[in-house]
């Protein structure tokens, strides 16, 4: 029975590569009389060496390899690179990967950057390579340690200099000589080979620009960039777009990676780079995702870099007035701010009318968006509410009513809203209050947009599976007893110290519902002078946020009930 099984899997491939011959058969027979129709048939047979993980090199693929080959310079390059971006990231034959290394590093770049094969096919298929392309393919981190050290075997010869040594003609000599022509060919080629080495040494190197301004870049489907232009590749090659640099290292913040998770554009996203050359620094990157025109499979991202300009860099020159790393002064913030409020609320107002239907029916796709106008307006709102309590307390016009409030009520109805964001994203909050704790002396709007920028600036960096622990109790700061709301920092922000994270300019969080609408940085530092503005504190502990907050008379007892 297993012979028979045997036998008729053997036919069953015998079968399916003599389907597979006729078909380049039938390709190849096709005429190419036109410009239009040799690309085509150009791409129809890549795309068969590549689609087939098991190709052969029967008579039929090796007639099809020379007529790809013969036929390569008549198809246009931006033809043959979209071909090859096209196999990037699928699991294709190593006899296209081969065919593509052959071609000139822009088109066989994106395929040899993104190529899925075994670490068999790999080590098989890296001796036919060129040095360019071997060259291309150490920049990836995804092979595994055996293909690398395949790899670093032929170092040797991809990394040998250029040229050969001059060699010297043998002359007709009596034996008795033999030796002494010997000594005389090696001393003359060790003499040749310092010519050429010093002759190379005293070319001038081409030198470096000392800065660069903008560069253009590409990622595979896996966020890793895998192409630049107009910038030295080095720094570049390898960074990654689709997650948030750890500890306030080199790499993207928040916003390219969540548009990355999304597959969505963006725009002017913060980027650093490392190292001391003309690409180090801060970036602001905008890029698009590109997709196969023919299977709508991602492919990557497209972009560009610029380097950011004065009035986006957080930082300000000593004694020049502005708010939070603006450079504008606070009366015209406030100026602004009022500007941008008024059609902040008639929009809210028009979006409220359409979703209720206040003015007639209305149809349910035209309510969603309705809807969702409100949710974006409604940030906006905050935020711009957020910048009038920044600018109010920069020039001391911020005044509080300072009547009790029951500060655990207030947190246990946030909680709850922010428990329904951590589920989102597969994170926990959990909160532990003391009993029997005092209210709180300060303004409800005041308390309210305090402990809801903390839960924002931590929930919102939470990972999966992470579980953000807090704590409400009555604890010491300089002698006196406050209220103290402790939280957990995430492992997002670990080992950040307080100047890094009351940046205005710092933001990691990323796009998602409830985040810091100006950043991390921001959040926290209006937190931190609201809470000095009302007599607290906001105190940055190497693993907890604490946030203090003066109490009532010790005869204003919290219930836990409204708010």
């Amino acid at each position: 029975m297993l012979t028979i099984v045997a036998q008729w899997c053997g036919r069953s491939r015998e079968l399916r590569t003599m389907r597979f011959d006729d078909m380049i058969a039938t390709v190849l027979g096709q005429g190419e009389g036109n410009p239009s129709a040799l690309a085509a048939k150009w791409r129809q047979l890549v795309d068969l060496l590549a689609q087939r993980r098991e190709v052969r090199t029967s008579p039929q693929v090796i007639e099809a390899l020379e007529w790809l080959r013969r036929h390569r310079l008549h198809v246009a390059a931006d033809t043959r690179c979209a071909v090859a971006r096209s196999l990037a990231g699928r699991r294709v034959s190593p006899i296209a990967i081969g065919f593509f290394a052959e071609d000139k590093p822009t088109v066989a770049g994106p395929l040899i950057g993104g190529a899925l094969l075994t670490r068999d096919e790999w080590i098989a298929l890296l001796p036919s390579l060129t040095p360019t392309a071997r060259a291309l393919l150490r920049h990836r981190r995804d092979l595994g340690p055996d293909v690398e050290q395949a790899l670093a075997s032929f170092g040797p010869s991809d990394f040998a200099l250029a040229g050969a040594v001059g060699m010297v003609a043998p002359a007709e000599t009596p034996a008795a000589d033999a030796g002494e022509t010997q000594i005389r060919d090696l001393v003359a080629r060790i003499e040749n080979f310092r010519r050429q080495r010093e002759a190379a040494a005293a070319q001038p190197p081409t030198p470096e620009p000392l800065s660069t301004a903008d560069f253009q870049w590409e990622t595979g489907p896996d966020g890793i960039i895998v192409w630049v232009e107009s910038a030295p590749r080095g720094p570049l090659i390898g960074q990654s777009i689709a997650a948030i640099a750890e500890n306030g290292q080199f790499g993207v913040d928040g916003q390219a990676a969540g548009a990355f998770e999304k597959r969505a554009p963006f725009r002017d996203a913060r980027f650093s780079v490392a190292g001391g050359g003309p690409v180090s620094g801060d970036w602001r990157i905008s890029g698009v995702p590109f997709f196969d025109p023919l299977h709508g499979s991602f492919l990557g991202y497209r972009g560009s870099a610029r380097r950011p300009r004065v009035d986006e860099v957080a930082q300000l020159e000593s004694g020049t007035p502005g708010i939070f790393g603006t450079n504008l002064p606070a009366d015209s913030l406030r100026q602004l701010i009022h500007e941008l409020r008024t059609p902040l609320n008639a929009i809210v107002g028009f979006a409220e009318m359409i979703d209720g239907q206040y003015m007639g029916p209305a149809a349910a796709s035209y309510r969603g968006r309705a809807s969702e106008i409100m949710d974006q307006a409604g940030r906006l709102l905050s935020a711009v509410d957020d910048l009038d309590t920044a600018a109010r307390i920069e020039t001391r016009r911020l005044s509080f009513d300072e009547a009790p409030i029951d500060a655990v009520a207030l947190l246990c109805r946030l909680h709850d809203a922010y428990e329904r964001v951590a589920r989102q994203r597969g994170s926990r909050i959990a909160i532990e209050i003391e009993q029997n704790l005092p209210a709180a002396r300060v303004e409800l709007a005041a308390a309210e947009r305090m402990f809801a920028r903390m839960l924002a600036a931590t929930i919102g960096l939470a990972r999966e599976g992470e579980v953000i622990a807090a704590s409400m109790t009555m604890g010491l700061m300089a002698g006196q007893k406050m209220l103290c709301l402790a939280i957990d920092r995430p492992q997002a922000i670990e080992g950040l110290d307080e100047r890094a994270l009351l940046d205005p300019g710092y933001s990691p969080d990323g796009d998602w519902p409830g985040a810091p609408a100006l950043g991390l940085g921001f959040a926290l530092r209006l937190v931190r002078n609201l809470a000095e503005a009302v007599g607290g504190a906001l105190v940055v502990g190497g693993s907890r946020f604490f946030l203090y907050l003066p109490p009532e008379g010790p005869a204003e007892r919290s219930s836990g009930q409204g708010g």
